[in-house]
């Protein structure tokens, strides 16, 4: 449970925060942008 910098992907309607969240893990290199976007936290992390 490390949570990090806020980053999201170009593709999906929501930002992380955490290292261990599964679905932020997912994002590809690519798709991958540093801040929130303005998009609300992922559930997953939220919970951890």
């Amino acid at each position: 449970m490390a949570k990090t910098t806020a980053f999201h992907s170009i593709h999906r309607d929501v930002h992380h925060n955490n290292t261990s969240c599964t679905e932020g893990n997912n994002i590809e290199k690519e798709n991958r942008r540093e801040g929130t976007g303005g998009k609300p936290l992922c559930k997953h992390c939220e919970r951890l």
